[in-house]
């Protein structure tokens, strides 16, 4: 080879070669790519379908856009007239809350162990309670309060007893749950030492996924006041009730300062909640 002739390299030899050109890689499956088409048509055609469902009037949607200015600024004029009535409701709305709250966890512990798959003593019995919950998690908490309401009346009791259905029904699949995520190891290690099922439960499992179950009634009371602000509305005492009083009566100036000590409430309430999942988790 002479001095003046420059070598040609490898790579680029095999660049040139159309077996070796890059050619696009197809990342998803085509049955994956089907079942997107699919799935993306029918989300489609049901929005199709449920905007034909509704009675929406172009002309009511302009008017509400235009009325807006004038609702916010009638909102922006807060009144502290009713501060201490609204604030003493807001109280009534956090013992709401706090009452439904510990009946469900009373409840819920027994009843989670029954329930959990790797912990029922008898599996049928399992089988009803898991059936029975389901069926008042697919109850509306609203429909509970209104049962309770037409039984007991209007009132904070009404709301307590309408309260306890939705959080023991959320908390016991919560704690079954984490109860059914527990090796059997540790069931099999205990019953060998002779362990009843109450030994188990309440010496071996209990301490053992308390921090899991005080995590999760944490968050639940979070909901809990946040539903028992919304259930007032409907006749479960607190301050939902006066809230629905002031959008009746469009007296906005009061109810802009409601508005305000519910969210200041929530905030709280989900930095305290996060708070102490963080202690508890450490």
């Amino acid at each position: 080879m002479s001095k003046n002739q420059i070598p040609i390299s490898n790579s680029i030899a095999i660049d040139k070669n159309p077996m070796y050109q890059k050619k696009r890689i197809p990342i998803a499956h085509k049955q994956t790519q089907r079942q997107q088409r699919i799935f993306f048509s029918t989300v489609i055609v049901l929005f199709l379908f449920c905007l034909t469902q509704l009675d929406i009037s172009i002309i009511q949607f302009q008017d509400g856009l235009s009325r807006i200015p004038t609702v916010l600024s009638q909102m922006a004029q807060i009144s502290f007239v009713n501060f201490a009535e609204l604030s003493r409701e807001m109280i009534v709305s956090l013992v709401v809350a706090f009452l439904s709250l510990v009946f469900g966890v009373v409840i819920s512990v027994v009843l989670a162990f029954i329930a959990a798959r790797n912990m029922t003593p008898n599996r049928y019995i399992g089988m009803v309670l898991r059936f029975t919950f389901m069926i008042i998690r697919a109850i509306p908490s609203t429909i509970w309060v209104l049962i309770a309401v037409a039984s007991l009346g209007f009132g904070s009791m009404a709301g307590v007893l309408g309260l306890i259905f939705p959080t023991t029904s959320f908390l016991v699949k919560s704690f079954s749950a984490q109860i059914e995520e527990v090796g059997e190891e540790t069931i099999e290690a205990m019953q060998s030492v002779g362990a009843t099922w109450w030994h188990i439960v309440f010496r071996g499992l209990v301490p053992t996924l308390f921090t899991n179950f005080l995590a999760i009634t944490a968050f639940r009371f979070e909901m809990n006041v946040a539903e028992s602000v919304i259930l007032g509305m409907v006749g479960a005492g607190g301050i939902g009730l006066l809230i629905q009083g002031y959008i009746s009566f469009y007296d906005f100036n009061h109810l802009s300062l409601g508005i305000l000590i519910v969210f200041s409430t929530m905030i709280l309430m989900e930095f305290t909640s996060n708070q102490i999942r963080k202690r508890i988790s450490v």
